[in-house]
């Protein structure tokens, strides 16, 4: 589509073209008839011949009336000459041809007195001049009046032009001010359907939110119960646990100390025999344990020994919580670390102490963390756990 001119609009009544517009038109059309007016006057020849002298005898009858001459041509009136210009030089004139002899005359009356045939001439040649002024001044009328009309012509034309120009110019201002109207009406209405989608975007965001935030709510207030709840639940099952060994424990004591009672009211010999081998029995257990020569751990770390020995017990309870990367053994050398451990009545580790290091501190510490992770420590046969035992732990067992 063509976009629509672009038109000035001004306060003022509409300009005029400026009247040079007409004069020039007029002028190039006076110059192009000018122009056309001489090629028409040098297409003509106009050298004449100058003919020479004649001889002319009149004869007439006694009756006839006299004979007047013909009038003579006349001379062509010069022209204007245009600007000089370059042109082929014309051919010399013909030579003029010998005039014929004249015819022996007939023998004839005695004419009568004739005017003069030079007055004659000089008469026609006026007479021919003055109709060529008349028929010069006549084409030269025709010619101003030709262009007067086109002159009118001319202004007919651009008047109606202008007119035109200034109906479209209207017509144009007219559809760009309903264009305008029509794209600000559209911007008006795309504004207001966008601020109203934004609006419900914004109510529908809002709404999602406070939901969201409510249902987050609603799960943190229920997980919140339900740990209250384990936890409440988890209370009461460590409260009841705590107080079912209680009782135990207090039961058993109570059992143990009558049992006791009964057995040194019945026989004191041998309580005292029965005490001296549990104290053995305890001293063995815990020697080997803690890898002591002559005990049952140590001999199940040299490769002696039963292997159900309370020493292969507590290297396989400490031994999975030994994280350490062993390196290829080297020769006979066995790294070994020693740590004296206090256990509690129910075998767990109250504290432990580096008695003798590898050498190798990352081995030592990777050896108090299994000891700490053995928790609690396999149960001797006797029942019951000695409150200091040396914990012995080499590398390459």
């Amino acid at each position: 589509m063509t976009p629509p001119p672009i038109i000035k609009h001004h306060s003022g009544p509409p300009e005029r073209p400026p009247a040079q517009d007409n004069w020039k038109a007029l002028g190039l059309a006076l110059l192009a008839h000018l122009l056309l007016f001489l090629i028409l006057i040098f297409s003509v020849n106009w050298h004449t011949e100058n003919p020479g002298p004649v001889q002319v005898q009149l004869w007439a009858k006694g009756d006839t009336p006299d004979a007047v001459p013909p009038p003579p041509q006349p001379q062509p009136k010069p022209q204007p000459q245009p600007e000089p210009q370059p042109q082929t030089p014309p051919p010399p004139p013909p030579q003029p041809a010998p005039a014929p002899p004249p015819p022996t005359p007939a023998p004839q009356a005695q004419p009568k007195d004739e005017p003069d045939p030079e007055i004659a001439l000089e008469e026609a040649r006026k007479k021919k001049e003055q109709e060529e002024k008349d028929r010069q001044a006549a084409e030269a009328a025709k010619e101003k009046a030709r262009l007067e009309q086109e002159r009118k012509e001319a202004a007919e034309k651009e008047k109606a032009k202008l007119e035109q120009q200034r109906k479209d110019a209207e017509k144009a201002a007219a559809a760009k001010a309903a264009a305008d109207k029509a794209a600000a009406d559209k911007a008006a209405a795309d504004k207001a359907a966008a601020e109203k989608a934004a609006a419900e975007k914004a109510a529908a965001d809002k709404a999602a939110a406070d939901k969201a935030a409510a249902e987050k709510a609603a799960a943190d207030k229920a997980a919140a119960e339900k740990k209250a709840k384990d936890d409440a639940a988890k209370k009461a099952a460590a409260d009841k646990a705590a107080a079912d060994k209680a009782a135990a424990d207090k039961a058993a004591a109570e059992k143990a100390a009558a049992e006791k009672a009964a057995a040194e009211k019945a026989a004191a010999a041998k309580k005292a025999a029965a005490d001296k081998a549990l104290r053995d029995a305890f001293r063995n257990d815990a020697m080997g344990a803690a890898g002591i020569p002559n005990g049952t751990a140590d001999r199940n770390q040299a490769g002696g020994g039963r292997d159900d020995g309370y020493g292969a017990k507590v290297r396989a309870c400490i031994q999975p919580g030994v994280s350490y990367p062993t390196p290829p053994r080297a020769g006979s050398a066995n790294p070994t670390t020693e740590y004296r451990v206090q256990l509690r009545s129910d075998g767990s580790v109250g504290g432990l102490t580096l008695t003798r290091s590898s050498g190798n501190t990352g081995f030592d510490r990777a050896v108090e963390t299994g000891i700490r992770r053995c928790n609690p420590f396999p149960k001797p046969s006797t029942g019951r756990y000695e409150p200091l035992i040396d914990v012995i732990y080499r590398m390459y067992d």
